[in-house]
């Protein structure tokens, strides 16, 4: 089993000498049993806020309205929460209210799933009421008591569910998924951000067969905003198994076959510019036949890096494998490797050299910049600015 660092044991004994109860909780405490190094650390406690900001010197509010207060230990965060029971839930989202409690258990029946529903301390051991113990043991997703319940205050926990079984291959038990599959309607009041994460994290999970119960559960509609998926889910399922974990080529082999509606499905799961750019540029050239010929693949770098090249033929020769695949690749490098000009810094020439040359300045100077590019990038040897002034 994982060790605590140091100070987590810390904060955890301050509070106990202090007359409080304090442990771990949720996912550090899931991936712990597990054997896997957890990502960060929750501590959760008997004291109130105000008496957690009292007994450390570095605090600050994080979310005290819920009874947050992050912690900070030696340069380390560590989010320490007041155990809680949540009121009434009426957005299918967040409860309308919280209430501190004095018991652990009452705090651990209020979360998600079994599996990330224990508490641990050093000095006490290990709390857990629902058996997610058994269930991390068994590699099963559980509902903390009713299914119907969890999901119907939480509408995001259905699209978790999936995640967890993605990320930790898990897989969720049948009632978890018969009421996912019932209650999917409420996603609709799920923000398209909160959407977009939990996608994000299941399509970089390590059992991408998980992405199947998106469908099986009638999921997809709603993390598609509305859409049916296009394509074949299992053909983008074994793309996606030797797929390096990297978001973008995973979100472009998810929408390979969505074609120019790329860029409208990751905007309205309000995807960055740049994300939807860099995806949307990716599928666009997945299925596209790329000439062998010199001229054309300098046109390509001229609007991705030579990273996402590399990335782009990595993601052909996933989806659509072909031998001219590798010689595309051999002549990127190349090209990149004898420094032969693809982009207007790369000219012997710019804006000044040209305006001294006679050339008036505005849209005169331009047109003239891309002509000369477009020249070297077909024959290299031209790139000099004695040659170059030559061709105005």
């Amino acid at each position: 089993m994982f060790r605590l660092p140091g100070y987590v044991i810390a904060i955890i004994s301050d509070l106990e000498n202090a007359g409080h109860e304090a442990f771990i909780v949720g996912g550090c405490v899931r991936d712990m049993i597990r054997g896997a190094a957890p990502k960060d650390w929750d501590v959760t406690t008997s004291a109130l806020p105000h008496e957690v900001k009292a007994l450390f010197l570095r605090t600050f509010d994080t979310g005290i309205k819920h009874g947050t207060v992050s912690v900070l230990v030696g340069g380390n965060c560590v989010e320490v929460t007041t155990y809680r029971i949540d009121g009434e839930y009426i957005d299918n989202r967040r409860p309308q209210s919280v209430t501190f409690s004095q018991k652990i258990e009452e705090d651990l029946s209020r979360r998600d799933f079994t599996v990330n529903a224990i508490a641990y301390s050093p000095t006490r051991g290990f709390v857990d009421p629902f058996g997610g113990r058994e269930d991390i043991a068994r590699e099963v997703i559980r509902c903390v008591g009713c299914a119907e319940t969890r999901f119907g205050e939480d509408a995001l926990r259905m699209l978790r569910a999936v995640r967890f079984a993605s990320v930790l291959g898990f897989e969720p038990v049948s009632d978890t998924k018969h009421f996912a599959k019932k209650l999917r309607a409420n996603l609709a009041h799920i923000s398209a951000e909160r959407v977009r994460e939990e996608l994000v994290k299941l399509l970089c999970g390590k059992n991408i067969g998980a992405l199947s119960l998106l469908e099986e559960t009638g999921q997809m509609e709603f993390v598609l905003q509305g859409r049916k998926y296009p394509g074949d889910l299992q053909e983008t399922i074994e793309w996606l198994r030797p797929s390096p974990t990297d978001e973008n080529m995973r979100l472009a082999l998810f929408l390979a076959r969505a074609g120019d509606e790329c860029a409208n499905i990751l905007r309205d799961l309000r995807f960055d510019n740049k994300t939807i750019r860099t995806v949307s540029t990716y599928v666009a050239l997945i299925f596209s036949p790329l000439s062998q010929n010199r001229y054309e693949i300098k046109k390509i770098l001229r609007k991705v890096s030579p990273e996402d090249f590399e990335k782009i033929l990595d993601l052909k020769k996933i989806a659509c494998p072909s031998p001219e695949t590798e010689s595309l690749r051999t002549e990127a490098r190349d090209i990149l490797a004898k420094g032969e000009c693809f982009t207007l810094r790369q000219l012997a020439v710019n804006g000044n050299d040209l305006a001294a040359a006679g050339v008036p300045h505005g849209k005169e100077t331009g047109a003239a910049l891309e002509r000369l590019l477009d020249e070297v990038m077909r024959e290299p040897n031209l790139n000099t600015k004695e040659q170059l002034l030559c061709r105005l």
